[in-house]
């Protein structure tokens, strides 16, 4: 079963461990890597509307926030076993609108398609690759 639980402080670790592997770094906008001082200056901060997704109390990834904006990151031992589109699914599920950024050649882009979002002709080159904005509308069927 799958539960998105509010972000803590002591989530931090598990975030970073995420956040900071190449594999998950080279698909974000900004690919810096971040210590835990860091983090938890910025979560203070801040105080993000994050998520941990769980799978059976047993944390997986997590959902970035930041209003009408979402982004999720699997941890990689965990993907490529559907968790994200279970995260999506039930982060979108009472929403109207999101939106998300996406390298081009990033293979989620599928799954964002698959989730019915679309690409909105909005673009930026990051680090010479395309990295285009594409947006869900719960009140148009475009899966």
């Amino acid at each position: 079963m799958i539960q998105l639980n509010p972000l803590t402080e002591n989530d931090l670790p598990f975030l970073l461990e995420i956040r900071n592997d190449k594999s998950t770094n080279q698909f974000l906008e900004n690919d810096s890597k971040f210590t835990l001082k860091q983090s938890i200056k910025w979560f203070r901060e801040t105080q993000p509307k994050w998520y941990i997704i769980e799978i059976n109390r047993h944390s997986v990834g997590y959902i970035r926030t930041d209003g009408d904006e979402v982004g999720c990151d699997i941890h990689p031992i965990y993907r490529r076993k559907g968790y994200a589109r279970m995260a999506y699914e039930v982060y979108l599920k009472d929403k109207d609108y999101a939106s998300l950024w996406v390298f081009e050649d990033n293979f989620a882009k599928n799954l964002y398609e698959k989730l019915g979002f679309v690409y909105n002709n909005n673009l930026k080159i990051i680090r010479e690759r395309n990295y285009i904005q594409m947006e869900y509308n719960a009140t148009v069927d475009n899966r």
